[in-house]
């Protein structure tokens, strides 16, 4: 650099730079107390720097959490060295909502920080500099992939693989805390028949009918998964047998009651569909997550030996 651009006339340049960045800029002091409070956040918090100045953080941002923000400052404080938060995970440190409603995951901004140490000319730390990036991109596009590998396309259940994975740790929590808990295997009765009568493509729509209905009526606990073909699974944490056989009847009744349309190729006719479902409860007798499941395909095999369009446990 020349003499020039080392000239202190030129710092008004670097204020209206951090003015402007599209990166959140606040320096505050070991009081909490803000000094610097850039464009950025006087846009997405509605407070102006002006009305910022010398205000206490947390009164400024009430959705910051105070306790774990504190414990981050503190380590900056004592070993002088940066500190990081990625928003996987704080996903929403300050509750700013989202530039791009329409095409986001989430109403809210995702967020990562970074805190670091401001040194005094006689090497102390008097002030803290955090720097908020939005993320919100990157952010929605990796939960948009982590949602596609998890879902199964047809039905918008969850996939098999992601749902066994959470099968086998609602096993080991059963195990652990000696709690008690439900799954529950359906299928569509005759859904062969459907295949050949009415063909593939009809046979989709019965799936994804049956799906909707499972999602129409699962409980904000419930997991719920296509299994395979025409076949589902219904994990019930905290559930007993005989609440699960509850939950699978009320299934199994709107299913017969809901009509699927045939369309113009059979006269606008509707078929009925119905299912068959058998009721496992998780036991300390089950050596594995999969012995609990074959347990709830039994009673899936008993429930169509007795005639189909039933529930069994």
């Amino acid at each position: 650099m020349n003499k020039d651009e080392l000239d202190i006339s030129n710092l008004h340049w670097v204020l209206q730079i951090l003015q402007n960045i599209e990166v959140g800029l606040v320096v505050f002091d070991r009081d909490y107390e803000v000094k610097v409070w850039n464009g950025f956040m006087e846009n997405h918090s509605g407070i102006s720097s002006v009305a910022a100045k010398d205000k206490n953080l947390f009164k400024l941002l009430p959705t910051l959490p105070e306790s774990w923000f504190e414990y981050k400052v503190e380590s900056v404080l004592k070993l002088g060295i940066q500190a990081h938060c990625n928003w996987q995970q704080e996903p929403h440190i300050l509750n700013f909502e989202n530039t791009r409603p329409f095409t986001a995951k989430s109403e809210l901004m995702f967020q990562n920080v970074t805190l670091f140490p401001l040194f005094s000319t006689d090497k102390k730390i008097n002030h803290i500099c955090a720097l908020v990036y939005d993320v919100s991109d990157e952010a929605n596009n990796l939960l948009e992939l982590k949602t596609i590998s998890q879902t199964d396309a047809l039905t918008q259940l969850f996939n098999r693989g992601h749902w066994q994975n959470m099968f086998e740790q609602e096993f080991l929590r059963c195990q652990r805390y000696d709690d008690t808990a439900s799954v529950v295997m359906l299928d569509i009765d005759h859904f062969k028949a459907v295949n050949d009568t009415y063909g593939h493509q009809l046979g989709d729509k019965a799936i994804q009918l049956i799906a909707k209905i499972i999602l129409d009526s699962q409980r904000e606990t419930d997991i719920c998964g296509r299994y395979g073909g025409e076949e589902f699974v219904i994990l019930l944490p905290h559930t007993s047998v005989n609440e699960g056989v509850l939950v699978a009847e009320r299934l199994r009744e709107k299913v017969e009651n809901t009509l699927l349309p045939l369309g113009k190729e059979y006269n606008n006719e509707q078929l009925q569909l119905t299912i068959s479902a058998g009721v496992a409860e998780f036991s300390d007798e089950f050596s594995t997550a999969e012995n609990w499941l074959e347990k709830a395909d039994a009673t899936l095999y008993q429930s169509k030996e007795n005639g189909r369009n039933q529930v069994a446990k």
